[in-house]
């Protein structure tokens, strides 16, 4: 008996590029044209946060936070992958813009302005048709000017991180592959953990947990909170605050670090507001704690921007050491969702080497059936992966040499917390 291990490391290739619009997902012209994306959430959907809530504050003493020994991040299973970015009118700084009127028939004739007239109006009438309350919405959106955030980053470095903890013992039957995993989800964007680390490890604030995951974005309040009217899956939901904040109580919980609370609510509300006033993917758990509404409460109306656009603020349970690349994940590339270092994480994330294990015969049937190959009768070629010398994460899965799949959809495909994976498999 012995055991081979399949680990392939190369810079994965691009062997496609899907565009993402800062502002709209899908424009409305003569031609029908269908952009279909793959969702870049970590929404929990309907899955439950295991956490212990916290009925105070615990800002005030982030040098003694520790992590709940029992916490663990809602399963992402509950993604639809079938889901695409939806068509609106976004509401952008751009846009909020005040100043003299526009004429925008200025020199035109009679003639020619009744036939802009009709077009214009032909296609409102087709965007109020495809979503007629985020067409109200993103209409409402632009009586505002933006105003910037004060800046209150702390300054702190990270300090002394203790050793990480062990590599996981492999103990694979004959006819066994051993997967594991590092972190959980797609890894783009924020680590909820690792937000939660750096501020009861470091002292960073909201801020610095910001600007650190989502490099080169700066943060302004949309000063709208009290006209706006959110939904959640396109159904009206309520006020800001109680959307923001139920949507952080499934995401985190109240056992959060404060400051860490809050950079979910602003990463939050930046992804409501990206998405045309809609939650798209993210769902509420009803009745937050105290501390939750309270940090909600704190940063209301402030939210992400990036060349004076909404920023798409991602983010996932844990990272698994650093983030990942978005066009290595997504092919997206966004300059702001890029690979930032995630220092916690091997000493305190619960996911850190996580141990999955699957016979042969089950990944011979799931990968033939997903796939539509025929399997060769060597298991230690059928799994190949390709991963980022960057990052370490799995950007591409080379399966039997036959065909090539993208490493986040395999590893959810497969059942894997992560796309930043190893295996082994155990010869009979």
């Amino acid at each position: 008996m012995y055991t081979k291990k399949i680990i392939k490391c190369a810079a994965a290739a691009a062997s496609g590029v899907l565009v993402f619009s800062g502002t709209t997902a899908v424009a409305v012209t003569d031609t029908e044209t269908t952009a279909e994306t793959s969702v870049l959430t970590s929404a929990s959907g309907e899955a439950e946060t295991e956490t212990t809530e916290a009925s105070t504050a615990v800002a005030d003493e982030p040098a003694e936070q520790t992590m709940p020994e029992d916490w663990e991040k809602a399963d992402i299973s509950e993604y639809d992958p079938s889901l695409t970015l939806i068509s609106y009118e976004t509401a952008t700084p751009e846009m909020a813009k005040v100043g003299e009127p526009v004429d925008r028939f200025a020199g035109l004739s009679e003639e020619e302005r009744k036939a802009l007239e009709e077009a214009i109006a032909k296609k409102r009438s087709a965007l109020r048709k495809a979503t007629p309350t985020l067409s109200k919405n993103a209409a409402r959106s632009r009586s505002k000017t933006p105003t910037a955030v004060e800046l209150k980053t702390s300054g702190a470095a990270v300090g002394d991180i203790p050793s990480s903890q062990p590599d996981p013992s492999i103990n694979a039957e004959p006819g066994q592959f051993a997967f594991v995993t590092y972190g959980w989800g797609h890894g783009v964007g924020m680590s909820q953990n690792g937000a939660n680390f750096y501020a009861a490890y470091a002292g960073w604030t909201y801020q610095d947990i910001l600007f650190h995951y989502y490099p080169g974005t700066y943060l302004m309040n949309t000063e709208m909170t009290d006209e706006e009217e959110l939904t959640i899956a396109h159904e009206p939901a309520g006020d800001t605050l109680k959307v923001v904040s139920e949507i952080v109580n499934r995401e985190v919980g109240g056992s959060f670090s404060y400051e860490a609370i809050k950079a979910q609510a602003v990463a939050v509300y930046t992804y409501i507001k990206y998405n045309g006033d809609d939650s798209s993917d993210l769902r509420g758990k009803p009745n937050p704690p105290q501390i939750v509404i309270d940090a909600c409460q704190e940063v209301l109306g402030e939210a992400l921007f990036y060349d004076d656009n909404y920023a798409l603020t991602v983010f996932s349970a844990s990272s698994g050491g650093c983030s990942a690349n978005c066009f290595e994940v997504f092919y997206a590339d966004y300059p702001y969702l890029r690979s930032v270092p995630s220092d916690y994480d091997a000493a305190f994330d619960p996911h850190w080497g996580t141990v999955t294990y699957m016979d042969a015969e089950t990944v011979k049937k799931k990968l033939e059936t997903l796939y539509h190959v025929k399997l060769s009768d060597d298991p230690g070629n059928w799994i190949q992966p390709v991963v980022s010398e960057e990052t370490g994460y799995v950007t591409e899965v080379i399966i039997d040499g036959q065909t090539t799949a993208k490493g986040y959809p395999f590893s959810q495909r497969m059942g894997l917390k992560s796309s930043k994976f190893s295996l082994t498999y155990t010869y009979d």
